[in-house]
């Protein structure tokens, strides 16, 4: 049985996958994803007012306007907030969000997640299993739901892009989006077309440039001095795309949109799903330097392991004018915040939390390529959203419902970026 933990975990993965998709079996579980999410990003912050945290839950995070208030009554009653209400009317909600592995448990616990409904037991319990590895389609069949049921989870993750499913070798395969092989081998064996021997080299070059580039690659057809061929970089794109590995990417104003690429990560230990934000915070990291090493406007970083030394051993990174955009996503996951010293300068502060410590250390040894020291118990999924929305988890795309928003005025985008890059109103 999946255990109140990994029930939060999965469910989590799952809203996050659905984005703003509803799905009319998935009402308990959709509550404690929506809640894990907010948790997650509440963590650290400060007092904020109701009517921002609804703006950044509906505009920002992807919540339904229905479903905020629900949300936030879920964290205060698992005591992970506290709410000055005035009548029936929320004033200002004061985050005392705990650490990562409680976020999970508690919030489990306090949810009922012993009351799910069937199909969302089936769903938790099929993605907990797909974390761990690929499952040929005829034994989801065998966990003892009803064919019809499984069949409608199974098309529900495929248009949530939660479950997909690969043909190979005669059969179908399905895979989730947050599974991650740590043996390239294996990785490369599901990657269909390409050739198992030149995706396992495609993976040990990624390997060893952790978060390079795809335009630099591309660019220079070459990862370490190898030469690559038209062949080996399909075989990165393939690798990037759809079902496989979603990368990071920063937008800014002189370089536009840029992905950054992560291969198998090194080490034979796994990341606990629980500690999956603070690998996520490591790999944003290391994309806004390599942002700033290989495709800066003007202030090149020549090393990026002794900026991020310095960073870990002062606290702060010198201000330039690029730091706002090369840090902005970074600070979204409150690892750090940026301070304007005048117009058009910011400097980059890491916010003083033993996870966020730990960041940094990940951070320098993806970027040296060293074997990362962490206790496991689960997978980790290599993704973070794309462009310039909030830093978060996003492995889907596709939509079930389309549930559109009427754009902010710009006195409340203007409250939101300062709530995001500075951790408070």
């Amino acid at each position: 049985m999946i255990t109140p933990e990994e029930a939060a975990v999965r469910a989590h993965d799952i809203t996050v996958c659905l984005e703003t998709n509803s799905v009319p079996e998935f009402e308990q579980l959709s509550l404690l994803g929506r809640a894990v999410k907010l948790a997650l990003h509440l963590r650290g912050a400060q007092a904020v007012r109701y009517e921002l945290l609804r703006n950044i839950a509906i505009y920002i995070l992807n919540f339904p306007p229905s479903a905020v208030r629900t949300t936030v009554e879920l964290l205060a009653e698992a005591e992970f907030v506290e709410l000055d209400v005035e009548g029936k009317t929320i004033k200002t909600v004061i985050p005392n969000v705990p650490y990562y592995e409680a976020i999970f448990a508690n919030l489990a616990t306090v949810s009922g997640s012993d009351s799910f409904s069937e199909p969302e037991q089936l769903a938790l319990d099929l993605l907990q299993r797909l974390a761990a590895a690929p499952l040929v389609r005829d034994q989801a069949y065998q966990i003892g739901a009803e064919k019809k049921l499984v069949d409608r989870i199974l098309d529900i993750g495929s248009e949530g892009s939660f479950i997909s499913t690969r043909r190979a070798r005669g059969r179908d395969i399905l895979l989730s989006p947050t599974y991650f092989s740590e043996t390239p081998q294996a990785y490369a064996d599901l990657v269909a077309g390409k050739g198992a021997g030149r995706v396992k080299r495609i993976l040990d070059l990624l390997r060893k440039n952790q978060g390079w580039p795809l335009a630099v690659i591309e660019q220079e057809r070459q990862l370490s001095g190898d030469k690559l061929t038209d062949e080996d970089i399909a075989v990165i794109r393939a690798l990037a795309g759809e079902g496989f590995v979603s990368p990071p990417a920063i937008t800014t104003t002189h370089r536009g949109t840029n992905y950054f690429l992560f291969g198998p990560r090194p080490g034979a230990e796994r990341v606990p799903a629980a500690k999956r934000p603070v690998f996520e915070a490591a790999m944003a990291l290391v994309s806004a330097v390599r942002q700033g090493q290989l495709l800066p406007a003007q202030i090149k970083i020549h090393s990026p392991v002794a900026l991020l030394w310095s960073l870990k051993e002062k606290g702060y990174l010198r201000a330039n004018t690029e730091a706002i955009q090369q840090y902005r996503q970074v600070c979204a996951l409150k690892v750090g915040r940026l301070e304007p010293l005048s117009p058009g300068w910011a400097r980059f502060v890491l916010i003083d939390r033993p996870e966020n410590h730990e960041a940094v250390d990940l951070a320098i040894m993806l970027v040296r390529g060293e074997d990362l020291k962490i206790s496991t118990t689960d997978d980790v999924r290599l993704a973070i959203i794309k462009g310039d929305e909030y830093v978060e988890s996003l492995i889907g795309r596709k939509r079930l419902v389309q549930e559109p928003v009427v754009p902010m005025d710009e006195e409340s985008l203007a409250a939101l970026d300062n709530f995001l890059l500075r951790g408070r109103e």
